[in-house]
């Protein structure tokens, strides 16, 4: 089913894209340097791109096919590594070079006689396979700067450009010729075509030297070796059948693994397609021709736009797809559905996502969804319905929700699995899993407060997250009293114990801040928050005293704050509870978020969520009139 898509959208692609598409005997490949050579074959200058930060950019070229290549020397034909260019004229692994001589010399063999005095190209590129490793190393040295010879050490690959005229020599006419007579040369010299075989991609019958030995390396994939890993794979004799070896185990012919292979390495090397959480790498798309149809997925899941225009070049307009994502909770708030933020867009369209992860030189698929925009809408909107709550004025994207799961908020240390977990509860409109919500309440019990870095023990996304986990678990048992209990603001009318426990935590510790400053050293959420939350009956008699302490030194306030401590005392039985299960101690949370956001309103300029979703801090809290 993965590989059937990826190949049907190869030629949604080729209709799209025509002539940027690799043609047979040809791949695309990730170039690093242009090496340019003068009409005697001479190097002339190395040259590459670099970005702001100084690392080297690549761009795609579609060159001679390249196969798989082990740690064995395997030259390729026009595009290669230093290695295999230069050899020891760069200090580099001998054997390389002389590979390439042999290589090359044959490809170029297959060009017409008396081409190589009528293409100054040719001509070019044959002297430059017959210069020995001494020449090319004092043409190196006397025109390639030490910097970029140290580069071209490092990795990448190159092509050659023909200087005078600065044509690729990929792309001469000539050479190209020579390189596809080669490859039909080697395709009849491969066996028997009478054999036939089924190709388990495309379905059509081909002969079994057209089926694939090796399958394509996928690249960029967060993880993997930086030479690609790949996603069908058969090495170990336990994975064979029938005598057969290889990849010859699932019959695919080459055409169809070089195309779902371009495909997959063409949407992993587009930030428009693909998000890496944490060790998995998830790539999307849609079978559709329009850019703002891919856009949405893209919005969901990424942390920031990649691009701030539109595909026409121009700044997006207010209903752009990025704002209307953005804008999703605030849409749910006032009552739109799906359906009419995305009337612009075909509900018909199929969207698929994959979710990948590095498994030595494989990739293991980590889930594999495919369904309609409408289906995937309408699932994302109730996820987004879900979340409300109040002070989340953006939409979070996935990356952000996991963060909140996260010691210190750091991306890298969230717990294994976790991101698969929540993409199937979205996309398939599951409860959340026990253990996110497990995790997301061992993260509420052991942080602290840090305003400085807008880091919080209950901030507004994971308040929206414990509203979420408990909606969907109580909708999936059918228990819709308790449903009713969790509103977006605050619901001053709730008979739940633990939620109202939870409000008269905030009312509390509102009440001490006001007694002896904001600048206190830590208040009671600091020092009691996972006693009050899980045994309420152990600390709240003590917190009870100690308020009206506080009360009796404000004058100021401490009328106001006794009204609201009684108005919630008041909804609770004589005896606090001695235990609550970790379901009630999410409620507790819920009702201190709903309480504080109540209690103080959110001063001018920070209505925003900050970068890690945070509620306000105390220094941006004034008190309510």
């Amino acid at each position: 089913m993965i590989l059937q898509a990826l190949y049907a959208y190869y030629f949604k692609l080729l209709e799209q894209d025509g002539e940027d598409l690799p043609k047979d005997g040809y791949s695309a490949a990730a170039v690093s340097f242009e090496i340019h050579l003068d009409a005697d074959g001479q190097v002339l200058d190395i040259t590459s791109d670099t970005n702001t930060k100084g690392k080297t950019l690549k761009h795609s070229y579609n060159v001679p096919e390249q196969g798989k290549r082990t740690v064995n020397i395997h030259p390729y034909f026009l595009c290669d590594k230093g290695e295999y260019l230069f050899g020891a004229a760069l200090k580099m692994r001998p054997g390389c070079r002389e590979a390439m001589q042999t290589l090359w010399r044959e490809v170029l063999s297959y060009a017409d006689a008396g081409n190589a005095e009528r293409s100054p190209e040719l001509a070019a590129l044959l002297r430059f396979v017959e210069w020995t490793e001494e020449e090319l190393s004092a043409q190196i040295h006397a025109r390639i700067p030490e910097e970029t010879r140290a580069e071209l050490t490092g990795g990448g690959l190159s092509v050659l450009k023909y200087a005078p005229t600065g044509r690729f020599l990929h792309d001469d006419p000539t050479v190209q010729a020579a390189w596809e007579r080669y490859s039909r040369r080697n395709k009849s010299d491969a066996g028997d075509d009478s054999l036939l075989q089924i190709c388990l991609v495309s379905g059509k019958q081909v002969s079994v030297n057209e089926l694939a030995r090796l399958h394509p390396n996928i690249k960029n994939v967060i993880g993997a070796q930086s030479s690609g890993a790949a996603i069908v794979s058969f090495n170990k004799e336990s994975f064979l059948s029938y005598g057969k070896e290889q990849s010859y185990n699932a019959p695919t012919s080459k055409k169809a693994a070089d195309a779902y292979g371009y495909v997959l390495n063409k949407l992993l090397s587009d930030p428009k397609h693909h998000v890496r959480m944490n060790d998995m790498t998830v790539v999307f798309w849609a079978d559709s021709k329009l850019d703002h149809a891919q856009m949405l997925l893209a919005r969901m899941f990424q942390e920031e736009a990649n691009n701030e225009e539109d595909s026409d070049g121009h700044p997006p307009d207010p209903e752009s797809i990025r704002k209307r994502v953005d804008s999703a909770v605030s849409r749910v708030r006032s009552g739109q559905e799906f359906h009419d933020t995305f009337s612009d867009l075909d509900p018909e369209t199929t969207y698929y996502v994959l979710g990948v992860s590095p498994n030595a030189a494989r990739l293991s698929v980590r889930f594999f969804y495919r369904g309609t925009l409408g289906e995937i809408g309408e699932k994302v909107w109730q996820h987004y319905k879900d979340l409300s709550i109040v002070g989340l004025e953006r939409t979070p994207t996935m990356r952000r929700l996991l963060r909140e799961l996260a010691v210190g908020h750091d991306f890298k240390n969230i717990p294994p699995n976790m991101e698969g977990q929540l993409f199937r509860t979205i996309m398939q409109g599951l409860p959340y899993s026990k253990a996110i919500f497990a995790q997301l309440m061992n993260r509420v019990r052991a942080d602290v407060d840090e305003p400085r870095k807008g880091l919080y023990k209950i901030g507004t996304i994971r308040a929206a997250m414990i509203k979420a986990y408990l909606l969907r678990a109580y909708r999936n048992n059918g228990l819709n009293t308790k449903e009713e209990d969790l509103t977006v603001a605050e619901n001053v009318h709730s008979t739940n114990i633990a939620y109202n426990l939870g409000r008269l935590f905030a009312c509390l510790e509102k009440t001490q801040t006001d007694a002896l400053g904001k600048g206190i050293n830590s208040t009671i959420r600091d020092r009691f928050w996972g006693a009050a939350s899980a045994s309420p009956a152990t600390v709240f008699p003590r917190l009870m005293n100690l308020a009206q302490h506080h009360i009796s030194k404000d004058e100021q306030r401490g009328i106001s704050n006794n009204k609201k401590i009684r108005e919630v005392v008041d909804l609770l039985p004589e005896r606090f509870p001695s235990r609550l299960t970790l379901e009630e101690q999410g409620m507790f949370a819920i009702g201190y978020y709903h309480k504080q956001t109540s209690l103080y309103s959110i001063a001018k300029g920070t209505d925003k969520l900050g970068e890690n979703g945070g509620a306000p801090g105390d220094e941006a809290l004034e008190t309510a009139e």
